[in-house]
């Protein structure tokens, strides 16, 4: 799987921030965007990339939905946590508690982490833990959009301690913990496997705020153009960049038009997903 790695650790190296990726990590951002909108479906027809539905989460009590897929012919399970979707999702996301971090399988008495996304982990882990024991064969891929980000992160910090080596892609992800928890997650998954991927002015990505103790982890690559983006549009910026996403005004609400897109694909709705073969 070092296709995936080898390029983006040259990119993210502090003297090249900024900088445009290489095609090939900009088709990488590209295939997890479409796994991050496929998981808004509530049953995926036609799943990205060749790839099969291997099963379902859902948690009623704080809405939290996820799906496991698998790409046979790389060997690779895909964990797509759904982002914000409904009412009670949107009540995860004002939040703004740090508590300690103590999801299963976390080793970190100083970390926190806010304290909604937490518990929407915590309500499908069992499951998901179960379901990669039983079907991971080769590499794994957890990857979410917006609040789906948020869980893709603390979840990642919980799979990596028991799963080894794995590779995470964010859409649109908010601020999720504090600076002990960020170095906790940069330890377990370094920065050459952690894409956190923002858009344009995108408001999401600038909260919770600074002020209340949140602080984002892992490297920034920013699809700057509103619409139309390449790998010539997409920097990498480097770990909390005050240049790139967070420079720029989101407007009267965090969930604009540049949350609602990513790598040139609708993302968010869960009645058209295009990712999922909708036409």
């Amino acid at each position: 799987m070092l296709w995936k790695f080898v390029p983006a650790f040259i990119l993210v190296s502090q003297g090249l921030a900024q900088s445009a990726v290489s095609k090939d990590v900009f088709e990488n951002i590209s295939r997890y965007t479409a796994f991050s909108a496929a998981a808004y479906a509530d049953t995926c027809e036609t799943p990205p990339a060749g790839s099969k539905v291997i099963q379902y989460f859902s948690d009623e009590a704080t809405d939290t939905q996820g799906t496991l897929f698998e790409d046979e012919t790389k060997q690779e399970l895909i964990m797509a946590f759904r982002g914000t979707s409904s009412p009670k999702d949107l009540d995860t996301d004002l939040i703004f508690t740090l508590v300690p971090l103590s999801a299963p399988g976390t080793k970190c008495s100083d970390c926190k982490v806010h304290k909604s996304f937490q518990e929407a982990y915590v309500a499908v882990e069992s499951d998901v833990v179960a379901a990669i024991k039983k079907h991971k064969s080769g590499s794994l891929t957890v990857t979410g959009h917006s609040l789906g980000g948020s869980i893709a992160a603390i979840a990642s910090s919980a799979l990596a301690e028991q799963f080894g080596n794995i590779t995470t892609y964010t859409f649109g992800e908010p601020r999720n913990g504090d600076a002990a928890f960020g170095k906790y997650v940069s330890g377990l998954v370094p920065d050459e496997n952690y894409f956190r991927v923002t858009h344009h002015n995108d408001g999401v990505p600038q909260i919770p705020p600074t002020q209340l103790g949140f602080e984002h982890h892992g490297p920034e690559y920013w699809e700057k153009a509103g619409d139309k983006n390449d790998a010539s549009t997409t920097l990498a910026c480097g770990s909390d960049s005050k240049k790139c996403n967070a420079a720029q005004d989101f407007g009267d609400g965090p969930i604009n038009r540049a949350h609602l897109t990513y790598t040139n694909m609708a993302i968010g709705n869960s009645l058209f997903v295009e990712a999922c073969g909708a036409k």
